[in-house]
């Protein structure tokens, strides 16, 4: 990947992958546990909107010239990832959802205001270690769609509907 272009169209396409593979769920089943762990759909959607509105905040932080709070060892994500699952974990699905899909659509805005230099310049981000900033947004958005897409299919196979067949997608 070598362009914003690219780079949003995958965005856009894993995207839409993580909203196909949440098709024909019922409301019991968005807050059935297991998906990852004792997680639920909504969970993991709430999850995905947070390291999302995380990464939104970053890119207006190096936008305005300062260093955005990062996340290097896996104990830290842990520790961040139970943290907000605490606080996360009793609000509605229509406000876990709306949280989701605006910060979606406030991603490919606020990437309206970078250049393919600014996404692809591994010198621009030191903090990245030699790493284009474009990776960090691959890691929160598109990359992180298709990993609990694939988890939430996954689960899909293992849950029957109200009808005693397997969801499957």
């Amino acid at each position: 990947m070598q362009t914003k272009i690219e780079l949003i169209e995958s965005i856009e396409r894993e995207y839409t992958n993580l909203q196909a593979a949440l098709g024909g769920l019922s409301e019991e089943q968005l807050h059935r546990p297991g998906v990852v762990g004792d997680w639920t759909v909504k969970d993991v959607l709430a999850h995905i909107a947070v390291w999302q509105s995380r990464l939104i905040t970053s890119m207006f932080k190096i936008e305005k010239d300062f260093k955005p709070e990062t996340v290097e060892a896996q104990a830290d994500v842990d520790r961040l990832n139970a943290q907000w699952y605490r606080e996360q974990k009793d609000r509605d699905f229509e406000q876990i959802w709306d949280d989701l899909d605006s910060s979606y659509h406030q991603l490919l805005k606020r990437l309206d205001n970078w250049s393919d230099d600014a996404l692809f310049d591994p010198k621009r981000c030191k903090w990245m270690k030699g790493q284009p900033f474009a990776e960090y947004v691959l890691g929160d958005s598109a990359e992180h769609y298709a990993e609990h897409a694939a988890q939430i299919r996954e689960w899909r196979k293992t849950i029957t509907n109200d009808y005693g067949k397997f969801l499957i997608s």
